[in-house]
């Protein structure tokens, strides 16, 4: 599946361009699809609203290429679907993305975002009013009018006050002085699936103006899980979903699941061993500094290396030796060159340790991502929690590798 390499620039020069309907797509649920926001339809100022305009274009253009990129079969055996690691154990086990359901309903949401763009729009905001998302600064901003315009407190701002961990702090206040070289350094590119960039260095005002969230970072129980080089070296942005500026319930009376972002994980970082009860994607937009330099480890909640150990009517908490003999081969290596699209399945336990050694300035470099979840429509499923996972033996702290790993996962309802 080809497609024009110009849409990005043709898609930002005019709201009114529409994306073509791929023969997938049934034209009648895109064609004058109707749309119901979630919350108030936001109301801008004409000065206003010349900024918001900017962020929208970067987003459409953003949205298509993510779609582009799913239903592209170029690089895989798949018929208009990009190829997805959903497990890393007895070598890795990939699927054809597009098979899911919930795959296909999040592609055909962002197609009847991009053939009605006006009655989207209706849905779009900038979101000043949330205390909770923060603007990076520094150069981002710099390089972002729309940035500059609708204000934000900065991460510094957020890592100087509201960050009581010393240790968090100081690594939060390098993450931030350091986030523009992380997301557009030239080691930051687009997987082959991508018809166009849609990092920072090719959409520098919806980098800059998403909205990000450092969500460790602040004291909470769950942290007592975690790392710290984690809680003040990582962050996300939700474009596209419940938290995030285009906000919508439904499409044609269907329930909308679709979140889509970016996430930005420093180096030397192992992310804890986690699990949720919604599915999540991520496409890989680095090339690696080494080999073997972004590893993952994936495992499915009804994999044979998993035990149950308790069970309630909500939660079932299982247990994995992640020390076990050639437990190294439950790691897979990935970048965006080589296995760029991870997919985990609904209570998939997954973790991403990032070596920083072969960095020559690792304090600068981060992996960055293409971030998705597909079905965080369902609240009946635990919607928005991030489990972290613990030692076995020291319940309440960190899992680290090479222990056995405990996890509560929930008990999806049908």
């Amino acid at each position: 599946m080809k497609f024009n390499i110009l849409f990005g620039s043709l898609l930002l020069s005019s709201g009114a361009v529409a994306a073509d309907i791929p023969d997938y797509l049934d034209v009648n649920d895109i064609d004058s699809a109707q749309f119901v926001c979630l919350g108030e339809s936001p109301s801008y100022s004409q000065k206003d609203q010349k900024y918001i305009d900017i962020l929208w274009q970067e987003t459409l253009s953003y949205l298509q290429a993510y779609a582009t990129a799913l239903t592209n079969d170029s690089a895989g055996d798949c018929l208009n679907s990009d190829t997805a690691m959903f497990d890393t154990t007895n070598g890795g086990q990939k699927m054809c993305v597009m098979d899911r359901r919930d795959m296909k309903l999040m592609v055909k949401n962002i197609h009847q975002v991009l053939n009605n763009p006006d009655e989207a729009k209706r849905c779009f905001g900038v979101r000043e009013d949330v205390n909770w998302i923060y603007n990076p600064g520094g150069e981002l901003t710099k390089n972002s009018p729309v940035a500059q315009h609708f204000k934000r407190t900065t991460f510094k701002e957020f890592f100087d006050t509201k960050v009581t961990n010393k240790d968090v702090k100081k690594l939060g206040h390098s993450f931030t002085k350091n986030f523009y070289k992380m997301v557009t350094g030239d080691e930051v590119k687009m997987p082959a699936v991508f018809p166009y960039d849609i990092s920072a260095k090719s959409l520098p005002n919806l980098w800059a103006a998403a909205g990000w969230f450092p969500m460790y970072a602040e004291e909470s129980k769950r942290n007592d899980k975690n790392f710290n080089n984690i809680r003040g070296g990582y962050a996300y942005a939700e474009i596209f979903g419940h938290w995030g500026l285009l906000r919508i319930d439904t499409i044609n009376g269907e329930k909308v699941g679709a979140e889509v972002g970016m996430t930005v994980q420093s180096v030397n970082t192992l992310y804890p061993f986690h699990n949720h009860a919604i599915s999540e994607m991520y496409y890989n937009m680095r090339e690696p500094a080494c080999a073997n330099q972004f590893q993952t480890m994936a495992i499915r909640e009804d994999s044979p290396l998993v035990n149950t150990v308790k069970e309630t009517d909500s939660m079932r908490r299982v247990q994995f030796d992640e020390g076990q003999h050639n437990s190294q081969t439950m790691w897979l290596s990935g970048s965006a060159n080589q296995d760029a699209l991870l997919y985990f399945h609904q209570n998939t336990i997954h973790g991403f340790d990032i070596d920083g050694s072969c960095e020559a300035k690792p304090e600068e470099r981060a992996i960055v991502s293409v971030w998705a979840r597909s079905n965080a429509h369902d609240t009946r499923n635990d919607y928005g929690t991030t489990l972290l996972c613990e030692s076995a033996k020291n319940p309440g702290t960190p899992a680290k590798r090479g222990e056995i790993i405990q996890c509560d996962l929930t008990k999806l309802k049908w």
